[in-house]
């Protein structure tokens, strides 16, 4: 799923070119939202900037941990130690550069129980076995429809983040509760039955940096993807946007899918499995940097 970068003098030269005065995303509340700079985690990977946005509500325990350990600066400098081309960037060891790092063991967040009164799904199809699949917030989602929740106590859906590429997910053991400091970056989806969803913890998604992400240095197919040791490319900083002073925060708007400019698209777009949505044209991202 590749994912444009929009600035916002390229939205605003489109819509002037189409006779639509746009001043930007800020005074667009309907049609854009402003990820919250305590949910954007900054990661400084080859000398660029990958931003991703923490998704607490999907896994709670996850998010909670990856705070922690940004803000202790445990992740800097350690290496992305498994890299495999057509799939993801395996990184967050921190023990191989922090020895004293020490961070419990969490259990799995494969899904959640979504209310859906309170967190609204644009669907856009559903899988021959019934589940929907569907927008939220800009990222992919799929699972149990909101007529479930209507008729279920508590009034939820179960409900998981499709792996698709630009997807930042949890690596762990074959034990379903060992995820701590390690993750992995999607580099390409691996969904569906055969793939990754429900079984790992997915705990954010890239809204801008998929291009550096796949420009990560990948180990070799016969080693699994496994760089030798001093070899590997390296996390620079990763660090909470709401810690840098204000006038150094970068903003990040994300084109609201339950939006009146999106409902057009909604309308074209019909998928029966997930794959497929993983291909879908990208959700919109701006992002205003601060002046140098």
């Amino acid at each position: 799923m590749k994912r444009h970068l929009l600035t916002v003098a390229a939205i605003a030269a489109s819509l002037a070119a189409a006779g639509v005065a746009w001043a930007g995303p800020a005074d667009d509340p309907a049609n854009w939202r402003k990820v919250d700079a305590e949910n954007l985690l900054q990661l400084t990977i080859n000398g660029k900037d990958v931003l991703v946005e923490l998704r607490p509500d999907v896994s709670p325990e996850h998010v909670a941990q990856i705070r922690k350990v940004a803000r202790a600066g445990d992740y800097d400098k350690v290496p992305f130690h498994r890299v495999i081309d057509d799939f993801m960037v395996q990184g967050g060891d921190v023990e191989l550069v922090h020895p004293k790092a020490k961070y419990p063991s969490l259990k799995g967040e494969f899904t959640w129980s979504r209310d859906p009164s309170k967190q609204k799904v644009q669907w856009i199809g559903a899988t021959p076995e019934g589940d929907k699949i569907g927008y939220l917030d800009g990222f992919l989602v799929q699972g149990q429809s909101d007529e479930i929740a209507m008729i279920s106590y508590p009034a939820t859906a179960r409900t998981w983040m499709l792996h698709c590429s630009g997807v930042t997910s949890m690596a762990r053991t074959n034990d379903p509760n060992s995820a701590d400091t390690q993750y992995f970056l999607m580099r390409h989806p691996r969904v569906g039955p055969d793939g990754l969803d429900q079984k790992y913890t997915p705990w954010g998604w890239t809204v801008s940096g998929l291009d550096v992400i796949r420009g990560v240095k990948f180990g070799k197919e016969e080693d699994n993807g496994v760089l030798p040791e001093g070899t590997a490319d390296i996390m620079t900083k990763a660090l909470i946007v709401a810690d840098l002073p204000p006038a150094q925060q970068p903003k990040v708007y994300v084109q609201r899918t339950d939006g009146p400019d999106f409902a057009a698209k909604l309308a074209e777009i019909k998928v029966t499995d997930p794959y497929e949505a993983c291909y879908l044209p990208p959700v919109a991202t701006v992002v205003e940097r601060p002046a140098p």
